[in-house]
């Protein structure tokens, strides 16, 4: 079997029957195709913890096989929601691998989608995804916003910043193949059964309907806006007939089987006769040419889902109306929507809005109704199925070739960064805290330093040869209580606002300065927190600091902007003080303090001194820091090499105006400048590390290359 599938460029999943039940009549089925359709949970069956396990297990069969077959230049291209793990998995195997995910169902609202226990799981694996298609974009807003809330991401319009890096979001409504289409209708088979239709309803208008045995479907509110139009137009009764076919659903419904049975035995009993019935209800599934023929004859589609992905019947019923043009009757809760807007747009929760629909839609002239298929048949026809593909994939294809294009940070080559260090007898080693030495959280108070980090660092200053520092933006009381006793380190506190030199007492580098500012910005700042739930501020000796990572994600970035327009007029203009713009943070600082200057003051009136230079960091302050080395770094050059242009560094350093990897130098000083993020990070920094885990993996692999004397 394997054999022959490779023939055909197939390679089989093989999932054991338990396995693939849980997998896809459990979790798939049962907890996010009703949640992706708006539908509560209150009448399916609790779920089972083996319907997750179970989910998670097959997307990594799935992943496992893609590895199997992947060579560079391949393209990854994941569908719908029964695989939407697999773009992480895949990236954490491929870090650069062009990976594509489209979901064909809709995506709810974030208030109700983050009502699913497995919410951050599910966002984080469709992130890993180099581009996610929807079919419309509302959908795609709120997957938007469902990573704002949920994840506490940046986004815009058309991506999400994820990690540092942005995954594009996209609107690709899909299509039919109307060359098969077409193929079929003219099909002989099709051609007798149409036949067979008219003759059996001779002198009748025929409305059609084919839905799946859902709730979502819309069935009942179609046979209630039906019966509501026979009796609001009773010039129709007896000269119209609904054809109205259901499948058999994800499962047994027995409560809706009975509604349906219910509204068609009463629209029969009270609108038709012995000789006829103005409802036909086909409960069966319906054989293609069967289902060709209605299409063909029908005087009108009649589509009233109350929530639908991309409705391909209603592309299919425009195909096969190119001679007749009869009018298209489409639910706007469709994904289809949209896209036909020549077909008559209803609510279907509007009764009497619908059964003026059916009237409107049967008493339409020529002309209109030749208006409004021109407009739906052009849109098909040039939108379909291969229409759909290329577009994802070209779409993908460009984003892969702009990254190509963009300068990637190289990973930190921990071999080369640890054999540095121990050629070298002078060094400096440079760390911010949050998010680097610990990572962020929510509440700043919590972000506390890990204990292998306590033991790589005291392990580090016990060694003669390393001057080692924690350049934060936390004040001096918290550095103090936390890192304060490890003898030998060096700190500062406040962006740059004080230093303490190891052993020592606190420096106050600002003592001169006038901090009168302080109180207007302070005022501003009390104003926002008091109309921004969750807000704080955290009101530092030389700064202060207005967060809103607890508040609401979209609520809290409009009110940034809006402080910040607040401050720049009030503040800023007329004093020396700047706006920082940290990780869902604004703080006002004077002017002339920054990490970097504590940088140059480390590096003293002669930087060659030290044989061996480290900067990590993970914020936007940190760049300072890298650009200082940098600047540090291209001096000592031009000094050692005359008018020679190029950065003695490590290799990966960055030019200053290209960004462009200059050539490894083998001989000191050698700087190592070390970003916390994805290779697509912009930095000014060399190399990278993708998670604080790894810096302090980092800061380990060095104690272990050190000569603790002082221990």
């Amino acid at each position: 079997m394997c054999k022959t599938l490779l023939e055909v460029d197939a390679v089989p999943v093989f999932i054991d029957e338990e396995l693939a039940y849980n997998h896809y009549e459990g979790f798939s089925k049962q907890i996010l195709w009703p949640l992706l359709h708006y539908m509560a949970w209150n009448d399916a069956q609790a779920p089972e913890p083996a319907w997750w396990m179970s989910y998670q297990k097959v997307n990594e069969l799935f992943a496992n096989a893609v590895s199997s077959v992947y060579a560079d230049g391949d393209i990854v291209w994941a569908h719908d929601y029964h695989l939407l793990l697999l773009p992480l998995m895949l990236r954490e195997i491929y870090p650069t691998a062009p990976i594509g995910l489209f979901l064909h169902s809709p995506f709810p609202s974030s208030e109700l989608f983050r009502s699913l226990p497995q919410r951050k799981e599910i966002l984080n694996g469709m992130l890993g995804a180099t581009s996610i298609g929807f079919q419309t974009y509302s959908y795609a807003r709120h997957f938007l916003s469902s990573c704002t809330r949920v994840l506490g991401l940046e986004s815009t319009p058309t991506g999400v910043d994820y990690n540092g890096s942005m995954v594009s979001i996209g609107v690709f409504p899909i299509g039919i193949d109307v060359k098969a289409v077409q193929e079929r209708a003219s099909q002989p088979n099709v051609l007798a059964k149409m036949k067979s239709l008219r003759e059996t309803y001779t002198n009748k208008l025929i409305i059609i309907g084919r839905d799946k045995l859902d709730e979502v479907a819309g069935i009942t509110q179609k046979l209630e806006s039906f019966e509501l139009f026979l009796e609001t137009h009773p010039e129709w009764q007896g000269k119209v007939v609904l054809i109205q076919v259901t499948q058999p659903g994800q499962r047994r419904q027995p409560r809706l089987e009975a509604k349906i049975s219910e509204l068609v035995t009463s629209i029969n009993s009270n609108y038709g006769s012995l000789e006829f019935m103005p409802v036909l209800y086909h409960h069966s599934f319906l054989e293609t040419d069967e289902y060709m023929a209605l299409l063909n004859i029908a005087d009108l589609c009649f589509i009233t889902a109350i929530r639908d992905g991309m409705n391909t019947g209603s592309l299919e019923y425009v195909v096969c109306q190119k001679t007749k043009h009869n009018p298209l009757i489409l639910s706007e809760f469709t994904g289809t929507a949209g896209s036909v807007s020549g077909a008559i747009q209803i609510n279907p929760w509007d009764y009497r809005d619908v059964a003026n629909a059916i009237n409107s839609a049967l008493c339409m002239s020529p002309d209109e109704k030749k208006v409004r298929f021109d407009q739906m048949y052009r849109h098909v026809i040039s939108h379909d199925a291969q229409h759909w593909a290329t577009s994802f994939i070209q779409d993908l294809r460009a984003l892969v070739l702009a990254g190509q294009n963009s300068s990637a940070t190289p990973y930190l080559d921990m071999p080369l960064f640890t054999k540095c260090f121990s050629d070298s007898k002078k060094r400096l080693l440079m760390f911010d805290y949050d998010g680097t030495l610990t990572p962020i959280t929510n509440i700043p108070a919590e972000a506390l330093p890990p204990a292998d980090m306590l033991k790589a660092m005291r392990r580090l200053c016990a060694d003669p040869q390393n001057s080692v520092w924690v350049i934060s933006g936390r004040d001096r009381q918290f550095l103090d209580l936390h890192l304060g006793e490890i003898p030998g380190l060096g700190l500062s506190g406040e962006h740059g606002s004080f230093i303490r030199y190891p052993d020592t007492e606190w420096v106050n580098l600002l003592a001169t300065m006038d901090m009168s500012w302080k109180d207007d910005v302070l005022s501003i700042f009390t104003f926002f927190k008091e109309r921004t739930a969750g807000s704080t501020i955290e009101a530092k000796e030389t700064s202060i600091t207005w967060h809103y990572r607890n508040a609401d994600p979209e609520y809290g970035e409009f009110q940034c902007k809006e402080c910040m327009n607040h401050l720049e007029n009030a503040v800023v203009s007329k004093l020396p003080v700047e706006i920082l713009v940290g990780k869902k943070c604004l703080e006002v600082r004077p002017i002339s303090v920054n990490k970097g200057e504590i940088v140059k003051r480390l590096l003293g009136n002669d930087p060659d001194q030290w044989e061996f230079v480290a900067c990590a960091g993970d914020d936007k302050t940190d760049e300072d820091m890298f650009r200082a080395l940098r600047h540090a770094r291209r001096d000592i050059a031009k000094h050692a090499n005359g008018d020679r242009q190029d950065v003695a560094a490590t290799n990966g350093t960055k030019d200053d105006d290209d960004n462009e990897p200059s050539a490894f130098i083998d001989t000191p000083p050698y700087y190592f400048t070390i970003t916390v993020g994805p290779a697509e990070k912009k930095t000014a920094a060399s190399w990278h590390v993708n998670t604080s885990e790894q810096a302090v993996e980092a800061l380990a692999w060095l104690a272990a290359s050190s000569n603790p004397g002082r221990l």
